[in-house]
């Protein structure tokens, strides 16, 4: 970096809530953090690397946004064993063609985040890299003993369900990679798309509800897209799953931009990605209960479908429509397939 190394670290992580206390025994500026999970709690530890042209890009992303959704992403993966984040370990390769002001940004949205879930930057690097930008964050959180949600755990005779809506972000993705970032946010008309993608929400208090419930069988976060995570989930536990494509949770303004851009709402809800939602499944018997539950919390749970019986070697997803079943295939999200 053409910058002074130190002098910029020292800028860019200067609202680092590092200070001991609350089971952090050693903060950031040494050489490592040292902390204490709670009482009756095991560690839940996470990962997710973000790097440029791959992950995003600077015309659908700005600096800020970079670095909400790093957090965000790790976030989600802890909310979707139950548990909930309390620090963060954030390493930086920074190429030549990003400005120190432009990493003052990605780092506010590193801060941002953390603020949101209540989460301490506790250390971290920063490197210089040679071509592309590179973000790596690592969550550290918390979740009770022995009853971290699991893929493994769904069972035939369960239901599948979703938080939330998904396919939103994907299409924000698309809208974002048509038109181009400065002339989407001064239109104003989908503001709700560019939002999912841009800043999308970690369901930590949807997790919680789901691990005090006790009916949670399988649990994961929607990351790579719906089909993705239910085949994960299928593997995983050895059953098939199917589930209905009239029941799948897609917001209007999403059907309403895939129909003005010809595409197929379904396709964004199942492969396109970073929603950040919650599906899984749950015991048939219990799920008014949980629903209630959701319903006072103002969250949304949608049960799109049931677990089936599935030979180990051979599990299956498979969707629904009337009377027609069409197996789903096992994609994952394709970073800026949209540009096709």
């Amino acid at each position: 970096m053409a910058h002074d190394e130190f002098s910029l670290i020292r800028q860019w992580t200067s609202r680092s809530d590092g200070q001991e206390g609350d089971g952090l025994t050693v903060g950031i500026g040494d050489d490592a953090a040292v902390f204490s999970p709670a009482p009756e709690m095991e560690v839940v530890a996470c990962c997710d690397a973000m790097v440029e042209t791959v992950h995003f890009l600077k015309e659908t992303m700005s600096p800020s946004d970079i670095g909400y959704k790093a957090v965000t992403s790790n976030v989600s993966d802890v909310a979707a064993m139950g548990g909930y984040a309390r620090y963060a370990l954030v390493s930086i390769a920074v190429a030549p063609h990003w400005t120190p002001e432009e990493c003052q940004g990605i780092y506010d949205g590193i801060y941002a985040a953390c603020e949101a879930y209540n989460v301490r930057v506790v250390g971290g690097d920063t490197v210089s890299a040679p071509d592309a930008l590179h973000l790596s964050v690592t969550v550290l959180g918390e979740v009770e003993k022995g009853r971290a949600i699991r893929r493994s755990q769904a069972r035939p005779g369960q239901v599948v369900f979703v938080t939330g809506h998904v396919g939103s972000s994907a299409a924000g993705l698309h809208l974002l990679l048509r038109d181009g970032k400065a002339t989407v946010e001064s239109s104003g008309r989908w503001a709700k798309l560019i939002e999912a993608h841009q800043r999308p929400r970690a369901q930590v208090e949807a997790g919680r509800l789901l691990l005090e419930s006790g009916a949670c069988g399988a649990l994961n976060d929607v990351s790579d897209g719906l089909a993705s995570e239910l085949w994960e989930i299928a593997e995983a536990s050895a059953v098939s799953m199917c589930v209905d494509a009239d029941k799948i949770p897609v917001r209007e303004d999403v059907r309403a931009y895939a129909l003005l851009s010809g595409k197929d709402p379904l396709e964004w809800a199942f492969y396109g990605g970073e929603d950040y939602q919650l599906v899984g499944t749950l015991e048939k018997s219990q799920v008014e209960a949980v629903r209630a539950r959701f319903a006072a919390a103002g969250i949304l749970l949608t049960v799109i479908g049931e677990v089936e019986e599935g030979k180990p070697a051979q599990p299956k997803l498979s969707l629904r429509s009337g009377d027609s079943r069409t197996d789903l295939p096992k994609a994952g999200y394709n970073h800026f397939r949209q540009r096709e």
